[in-house]
Protein backbone atom coordinates (compact mmCIF):
# COMPACT_ATOMS: atom_id res chain seq x y z
CA UNK A 1 0.00 0.00 0.00
CA UNK A 2 1.32 3.56 -0.65
CA UNK A 3 0.55 6.53 1.46
CA UNK A 4 0.50 10.19 0.14
CA UNK A 5 0.03 13.60 1.45
CA UNK A 6 -2.88 15.51 -1.50
CA UNK A 7 -4.76 18.32 -1.05
CA UNK A 8 -3.73 18.27 2.72
CA UNK A 9 -4.67 15.20 3.54
CA UNK A 10 -3.11 11.70 4.42
CA UNK A 11 -4.64 9.78 0.88
CA UNK A 12 -4.18 5.65 0.57
CA UNK A 13 -2.77 5.75 -3.37
CA UNK A 14 -3.24 2.88 -5.98
CA UNK A 15 -1.56 3.04 -9.23
CA UNK A 16 -3.23 1.32 -12.34
CA UNK A 17 -2.88 1.59 -16.16
CA UNK A 18 -0.72 4.74 -16.05
CA UNK A 19 -2.80 6.43 -13.48
CA UNK A 20 -3.08 6.76 -9.90
CA UNK A 21 -6.08 6.91 -7.84
CA UNK A 22 -6.43 8.24 -4.25
CA UNK A 23 -8.79 7.48 -1.21
CA UNK A 24 -9.01 9.90 1.84
CA UNK A 25 -7.47 8.15 5.00
CA UNK A 26 -10.22 9.05 8.02
CA UNK A 27 -9.31 9.48 11.55
CA UNK A 28 -5.56 10.93 11.07
CA UNK A 29 -5.35 14.77 10.02
CA UNK A 30 -1.86 13.63 8.48
CA UNK A 31 1.21 11.21 7.36
CA UNK A 32 3.21 12.11 10.55
CA UNK A 33 -0.23 11.20 13.03
CA UNK A 34 -0.13 7.69 11.35
CA UNK A 35 3.48 6.89 12.09
CA UNK A 36 3.26 7.58 15.95
CA UNK A 37 0.37 5.20 15.77
CA UNK A 38 1.65 3.09 13.57
CA UNK A 39 0.89 -0.10 15.56
CA UNK A 40 -2.76 0.23 15.58
CA UNK A 41 -3.14 1.92 11.96
CA UNK A 42 -0.88 -1.38 10.85
CA UNK A 43 -2.58 -3.85 12.22
CA UNK A 44 -6.40 -2.17 12.20
CA UNK A 45 -6.35 -0.41 9.31
CA UNK A 46 -4.20 -1.46 6.68
CA UNK A 47 -4.52 -5.15 6.80
CA UNK A 48 -7.90 -4.33 5.64
CA UNK A 49 -7.17 -2.32 2.21
CA UNK A 50 -5.71 -3.24 -1.14
CA UNK A 51 -4.91 -1.79 -4.74
CA UNK A 52 -8.07 -3.11 -5.97
CA UNK A 53 -10.06 -1.66 -3.00
CA UNK A 54 -8.80 1.72 -3.29
CA UNK A 55 -9.54 1.47 -7.27
CA UNK A 56 -13.35 0.14 -6.62
CA UNK A 57 -14.13 2.73 -4.09
CA UNK A 58 -16.88 5.15 -4.74
CA UNK A 59 -14.49 7.96 -3.41
CA UNK A 60 -12.03 7.45 -5.40
CA UNK A 61 -10.92 9.73 -7.42
CA UNK A 62 -7.94 10.40 -10.26
CA UNK A 63 -4.55 11.81 -9.04
CA UNK A 64 -1.90 14.62 -10.46
CA UNK A 65 1.23 13.37 -9.66
CA UNK A 66 2.55 16.91 -9.67
CA UNK A 67 0.06 17.86 -6.78
CA UNK A 68 2.03 15.16 -4.03
CA UNK A 69 3.10 16.72 -1.52
CA UNK A 70 5.68 16.28 1.07
CA UNK A 71 4.79 12.93 3.15
CA UNK A 72 6.79 13.71 5.90
CA UNK A 73 6.88 16.66 7.61
CA UNK A 74 7.92 16.34 11.23
CA UNK A 75 10.54 13.26 11.77
CA UNK A 76 12.88 14.26 15.03
CA UNK A 77 16.11 12.66 12.91
CA UNK A 78 17.28 12.32 9.23
CA UNK A 79 20.36 9.66 9.84
CA UNK A 80 22.08 9.20 6.83
CA UNK A 81 24.81 6.99 5.21
CA UNK A 82 27.74 8.28 3.98
CA UNK A 83 30.00 5.54 0.97
CA UNK A 84 27.52 2.82 0.82
CA UNK A 85 27.97 1.73 -2.53
CA UNK A 86 31.59 0.56 -3.60
CA UNK A 87 31.51 2.43 -6.61
CA UNK A 88 30.69 5.56 -5.54
CA UNK A 89 33.54 5.10 -2.72
CA UNK A 90 35.93 4.10 -5.49
CA UNK A 91 34.87 7.16 -7.39
CA UNK A 92 35.61 8.74 -4.51
CA UNK A 93 38.87 7.64 -3.63
CA UNK A 94 37.85 6.77 0.24
CA UNK A 95 38.48 3.37 1.39
CA UNK A 96 35.52 0.57 2.14
CA UNK A 97 34.21 1.28 5.84
CA UNK A 98 34.25 -1.16 8.10
CA UNK A 99 31.09 0.00 9.05
CA UNK A 100 28.52 2.49 8.05
CA UNK A 101 29.37 5.88 8.26
CA UNK A 102 26.64 7.96 9.61
CA UNK A 103 25.89 11.56 9.56
CA UNK A 104 23.15 14.17 10.06
CA UNK A 105 20.51 15.94 7.82
CA UNK A 106 18.98 18.63 9.50
CA UNK A 107 15.17 18.73 9.42
CA UNK A 108 14.94 21.90 7.94
CA UNK A 109 16.22 20.38 4.89
CA UNK A 110 13.42 18.81 4.29
CA UNK A 111 11.10 19.81 1.01
CA UNK A 112 8.44 17.54 -0.93
CA UNK A 113 8.52 15.63 -4.12
CA UNK A 114 8.34 19.23 -6.30
CA UNK A 115 11.22 20.74 -5.31
CA UNK A 116 13.18 24.00 -6.21
CA UNK A 117 16.27 24.73 -4.89
CA UNK A 118 18.61 28.26 -5.20
CA UNK A 119 22.53 26.96 -5.59
CA UNK A 120 24.17 27.69 -2.23
CA UNK A 121 27.80 27.49 -4.31
CA UNK A 122 29.22 26.36 -8.02
CA UNK A 123 30.07 22.98 -6.37
CA UNK A 124 26.58 21.25 -5.46
CA UNK A 125 26.13 17.95 -6.43
CA UNK A 126 23.32 15.24 -7.33
CA UNK A 127 23.05 12.24 -5.14
CA UNK A 128 19.88 9.56 -5.34
CA UNK A 129 18.92 7.70 -2.48
CA UNK A 130 16.50 5.02 -0.79
CA UNK A 131 14.42 6.26 2.63
CA UNK A 132 13.62 3.87 5.28
CA UNK A 133 10.75 5.58 6.68
CA UNK A 134 10.54 4.47 10.85
CA UNK A 135 7.58 3.09 12.15
CA UNK A 136 7.53 1.23 15.49
CA UNK A 137 11.09 2.56 16.44
CA UNK A 138 13.08 1.67 19.48
CA UNK A 139 16.86 1.06 20.26
CA UNK A 140 19.07 -2.13 20.18
CA UNK A 141 16.76 -3.30 17.50
CA UNK A 142 18.40 -6.19 16.17
CA UNK A 143 19.06 -7.38 12.79
CA UNK A 144 16.51 -9.53 12.64
CA UNK A 145 13.57 -7.29 14.04
CA UNK A 146 14.56 -4.78 11.37
CA UNK A 147 12.05 -5.04 9.22
CA UNK A 148 9.38 -4.86 12.33
CA UNK A 149 10.84 -1.20 13.09
CA UNK A 150 10.15 0.17 9.40
CA UNK A 151 6.97 1.39 8.45
CA UNK A 152 8.11 1.74 4.30
CA UNK A 153 10.21 3.64 1.89
CA UNK A 154 10.42 6.54 -0.53
CA UNK A 155 12.75 8.30 -2.57
CA UNK A 156 15.09 10.78 -1.47
CA UNK A 157 17.93 13.20 -2.99
CA UNK A 158 20.78 14.24 -0.65
CA UNK A 159 21.87 17.12 -2.15
CA UNK A 160 25.48 17.98 -1.38
CA UNK A 161 27.45 21.58 -1.27
CA UNK A 162 30.82 19.82 -1.69
CA UNK A 163 33.02 23.33 -0.55
CA UNK A 164 31.49 23.80 2.13
CA UNK A 165 31.48 19.99 3.07
CA UNK A 166 34.94 19.43 2.54
CA UNK A 167 35.81 23.72 4.01
CA UNK A 168 38.67 22.80 6.37
CA UNK A 169 39.81 19.48 4.48
CA UNK A 170 37.67 16.43 3.60
CA UNK A 171 34.37 15.75 5.34
CA UNK A 172 34.76 18.64 8.25
CA UNK A 173 31.21 20.20 7.56
CA UNK A 174 29.35 16.95 6.24
CA UNK A 175 26.19 17.65 7.80
CA UNK A 176 25.71 21.52 7.12
CA UNK A 177 27.03 20.76 3.55
CA UNK A 178 23.90 18.58 3.14
CA UNK A 179 21.16 20.74 4.92
CA UNK A 180 20.61 23.72 3.53
CA UNK A 181 17.08 24.66 2.63
CA UNK A 182 15.43 22.02 0.14
CA UNK A 183 18.60 19.99 -0.28
CA UNK A 184 16.72 17.19 1.53
CA UNK A 185 13.29 16.17 -0.67
CA UNK A 186 11.37 13.05 -0.28
CA UNK A 187 8.23 11.49 -1.68
CA UNK A 188 6.61 11.02 -3.76
CA UNK A 189 4.55 9.04 -1.10
CA UNK A 190 5.40 5.82 1.26
CA UNK A 191 5.58 2.36 -0.25
CA UNK A 192 4.99 0.34 3.14
CA UNK A 193 7.07 -2.41 3.64
CA UNK A 194 4.19 -5.34 2.82
CA UNK A 195 3.91 -3.52 -0.25
CA UNK A 196 7.05 -3.56 -1.14
CA UNK A 197 7.95 -7.18 -3.35
CA UNK A 198 12.23 -7.69 -3.32
CA UNK A 199 13.34 -4.35 -2.13
CA UNK A 200 17.11 -5.04 -3.07
CA UNK A 201 15.57 -5.39 -6.74
CA UNK A 202 14.48 -2.17 -7.14
CA UNK A 203 16.81 0.48 -9.12
CA UNK A 204 17.84 3.56 -8.63
CA UNK A 205 18.08 5.92 -11.30
CA UNK A 206 19.20 9.96 -11.29
CA UNK A 207 18.59 12.17 -14.36
CA UNK A 208 19.94 15.57 -14.89
CA UNK A 209 18.40 17.04 -18.02
CA UNK A 210 17.31 13.60 -18.97
CA UNK A 211 20.56 12.32 -19.02
CA UNK A 212 21.21 9.04 -17.08
CA UNK A 213 24.20 10.07 -14.03
CA UNK A 214 23.53 7.28 -11.97
CA UNK A 215 22.22 3.79 -12.30
CA UNK A 216 22.18 1.10 -9.30
CA UNK A 217 20.13 -1.50 -7.51
CA UNK A 218 19.32 -1.52 -3.86
CA UNK A 219 21.24 -4.41 -3.75
CA UNK A 220 25.08 -2.89 -4.26
CA UNK A 221 24.72 -1.33 -1.34
CA UNK A 222 27.20 -2.51 1.25
CA UNK A 223 25.57 -2.32 4.47
CA UNK A 224 22.03 -3.46 3.89
CA UNK A 225 18.28 -2.09 5.50
CA UNK A 226 18.45 -4.59 8.14
CA UNK A 227 22.21 -3.54 9.44
CA UNK A 228 21.36 -0.10 9.19
CA UNK A 229 18.25 0.11 11.24
CA UNK A 230 20.19 -2.44 14.00
CA UNK A 231 23.19 -0.67 13.61
CA UNK A 232 21.87 3.06 13.96
CA UNK A 233 19.86 2.24 16.74
CA UNK A 234 22.70 0.58 18.59
CA UNK A 235 23.74 3.84 19.50
CA UNK A 236 20.18 6.54 19.07
CA UNK A 237 16.97 5.89 19.87
CA UNK A 238 14.62 5.43 16.46
CA UNK A 239 11.52 7.35 16.53
CA UNK A 240 8.42 7.13 14.64
CA UNK A 241 8.34 9.41 11.51
CA UNK A 242 12.34 9.11 11.38
CA UNK A 243 13.84 8.74 7.76
CA UNK A 244 17.10 7.16 7.32
CA UNK A 245 18.96 8.47 4.16
CA UNK A 246 20.90 4.70 2.87
CA UNK A 247 23.59 6.26 0.79
CA UNK A 248 23.95 7.20 -3.02
CA UNK A 249 25.72 4.93 -5.77
CA UNK A 250 28.46 6.28 -7.93
CA UNK A 251 27.77 8.88 -10.98
CA UNK A 252 28.17 12.04 -8.74
CA UNK A 253 29.67 15.13 -9.94
CA UNK A 254 32.13 15.62 -7.79
CA UNK A 255 33.56 11.60 -8.72
CA UNK A 256 33.27 12.79 -12.34
CA UNK A 257 36.84 13.67 -14.75
CA UNK A 258 36.23 16.65 -15.36
CA UNK A 259 34.07 17.59 -12.24
CA UNK A 260 30.59 18.79 -13.18
CA UNK A 261 27.97 20.23 -10.86
CA UNK A 262 24.00 21.41 -10.74
CA UNK A 263 23.63 24.70 -12.16
CA UNK A 264 20.59 27.44 -12.50
CA UNK A 265 18.02 25.41 -14.70
CA UNK A 266 19.04 22.36 -14.51
CA UNK A 267 16.31 19.31 -13.60
CA UNK A 268 17.69 16.50 -11.21
CA UNK A 269 15.12 13.45 -11.32
CA UNK A 270 15.50 10.54 -8.82
CA UNK A 271 13.76 7.81 -9.29
CA UNK A 272 13.42 3.92 -7.87
CA UNK A 273 11.37 0.93 -9.50
CA UNK A 274 8.13 0.60 -7.64
CA UNK A 275 8.25 3.51 -5.28
CA UNK A 276 7.93 6.65 -7.85
CA UNK A 277 9.57 9.72 -9.00
CA UNK A 278 10.67 13.19 -7.46
CA UNK A 279 12.24 16.16 -9.01
CA UNK A 280 14.06 18.91 -7.87
CA UNK A 281 14.65 22.20 -10.56
CA UNK A 282 17.67 24.04 -10.11
CA UNK A 283 16.41 28.65 -9.42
Amino acid sequence: MKLAMYDHKPTFVAPQNNQIWGVPITGYDSIDDILNDWQNFESKVLINISDKAIINDDRAEPLDPKKFEQPVTHPRQLPAIGFNYLDHMEEMSTARPKRPNVFNKFVSSLAGPTNAIHLSSDTVDWESELVIIIGNGGRNISREDAEDAIAGYMVGQDISDRTLQAIDGPSTQFDLGKSYRNYSPVGPYISTIADTDDIVSKQITTKINGEIMQQATVSQMIFDIQTLVSYISGVIELYPGDLIFTGTPSGTGVGRDPQVFLKSGDVFTSEIDGLGMIETKVN
